[in-house]
């Protein structure tokens, strides 16, 4: 009995050992336990282990929660499966079968952890190509600019490269764009769009919406394998406290669309986003350095010279330039009109009465100013405008009397006349704060 009893203890055990090895072993079927989806959004802690019994999507297992299941693909499936992540970093390892013809579409994620044999399962996938500007990498209040898609490129999952820029072998069916302005985290808004054909400019039929500044592009037609359509999105930078100098933000493009794999037609498929690169909220702004003679004797000329920079980050139009000159009792520089020598932008001398309008008030004012126009074009970052005049000492003016003299921009704007939304800086000069670099200047 002894004997006996403990051959049958030793089978019950080696029974409850190999039921909690099958247990532990199980995996969760994708089709038959999860409807064909499992998604972070709703199970953010995915199976351990997930089969492939059929067409199979994975999504929202982002770098903050990756996805970690082991996947295998249940073998001498009838037809061939198509495995969908999307906004997936997958960290988990697979069991692949080439020979079956399934495939894997990797698109809005990453992965590095899979075997070469299952890289072979990967295929390009279709992606929009979203561009700033061309050279533009910062954007201003009020001031207009436009993001430029173009919709297919072909674009390798595992390479992170787009592989032909002009286009996609496949037909496109039932073309579905998304952009949320309101994913930007600044506050954008939209001006206007345009849709064409590349290499044609004739317009693509689509239905668009914008339901609380989500847009949607509902394109009509098929876009043919080899085509590509330019979807251009003017937008603008709102006048609002959320949008801060120094802030960066991006803009993200998401679709949806038909198409062929391997001979048979899945729908919808996520494309892979276009996603702009990113912008700097960021604007004008004008220093000034005044120079001059340090002593003057009556009846000889001093050259002054005004130079104002921009070290913004953004162009200034439309610069308002204001020099006061000394009067006093004791002497001054009011009785006459300085004679302007020069006045230069980047180098590049600028035309009186068309690219800027100069006035001088005298006593009690003595202001000689300088306006820009519109057709001098704007001080860009970094760019100097440089006016250059000279006079002389009033009669009255007595000997050894220390005149002073300052000089600062008062007024430019971060784009040209005709943008009513433009938003416009306005400094009042007063002592010329000797030694600080700012909008205005006084010389020793």
């Amino acid at each position: 009995m002894r004997a006996g009893g403990s051959r049958i203890g030793f089978l019950l055990l080696t029974l409850a050992l190999s039921l909690g090895a099958g247990v532990a072993a199980r995996a969760d079927n994708c089709v038959a336990d999860h409807g064909g989806l499992i998604d972070g959004l709703v199970n953010p802690v995915p199976p351990a282990q997930i089969q492939i019994d059929g067409n199979c999507t994975i999504q929202n297992f982002p770098a903050s929660n990756p996805m970690t299941s082991n996947f295998s693909f249940f073998g001498n499936n009838p037809a061939p499966w198509l495995v969908v992540f999307n906004n997936v970093d997958f960290v988990g390892n697979m069991s692949c079968d080439k020979s079956q013809g399934n495939a894997i579409w990797f698109v809005n994620g990453s992965t590095t952890t899979l075997k070469p044999n299952c890289q072979n399962l990967f295929i390009p996938v279709e992606k929009i190509d979203k561009q700033n500007p061309a050279g533009q990498t910062t954007a201003s209040i009020g001031v207009p600019f436009t993001y430029t898609l173009t919709i297919p490129v072909l674009f390798d999952p595992l390479l992170g490269i787009v592989i032909d820029n002009q286009g996609s072998p496949n037909d496109l069916h039932s073309v579905l764009i998304t952009d949320d302005l309101n994913a930007t985290g600044v506050d954008l808004s939209l001006v206007s769009y345009s849709a064409t054909w590349k290499g044609t400019g004739t317009p693509v039929p689509l239905t668009f919406s914008n339901v609380g500044n989500v847009l949607t592009f509902n394109v009509a037609p098929i876009v043919p394998a080899g085509q590509q359509i330019l979807l251009t999105l003017t937008v603008v930078l709102n006048d609002s406290p959320v949008n801060a100098p120094g802030t960066q933000f991006f803009n993200t493009a998401k679709w949806q669309f038909g198409r062929l794999i391997n001979g048979i037609f899945y729908q919808p498929l996520p494309g892979e986003s276009g996603i702009s690169p990113p912008l700097t909220i960021s604007a004008p702004n004008l220093v000034v350095t005044k120079t001059g003679p340090a002593t003057l004797n009556l009846g000889q000329w001093g050259t002054f010279n005004v130079d104002v920079a921009n070290n913004g980050n953004f162009a200034a139009w439309d610069a308002d330039v204001l020099d006061r000159l000394p009067e006093g009792p004791t002497g001054g520089m009011c009785d006459q009109i300085p004679q302007i020598l020069s006045v230069t932008l980047a180098g590049n001398p600028l035309t009186a009465g068309t690219q800027y309008i100069e006035s001088f008030g005298g006593p009690p004012s003595c202001q000689l100013q300088l306006n820009l126009l519109d057709a001098a074009g704007p001080i860009a970052p970094g760019q100097h405008l440089d006016v250059s005049y000279r006079t002389q000492l009033d009669p009255d003016s007595q000997n050894g009397v220390m005149l002073t003299n300052v000089a600062g921009a008062v007024q430019w704007s971060d784009d040209k006349s005709s943008n009513a939304s433009r938003q416009t800086t306005t400094r009042t000069l007063t002592d010329g704060t000797p030694g600080v670099l700012d909008f205005q200047d006084a010389p020793p």
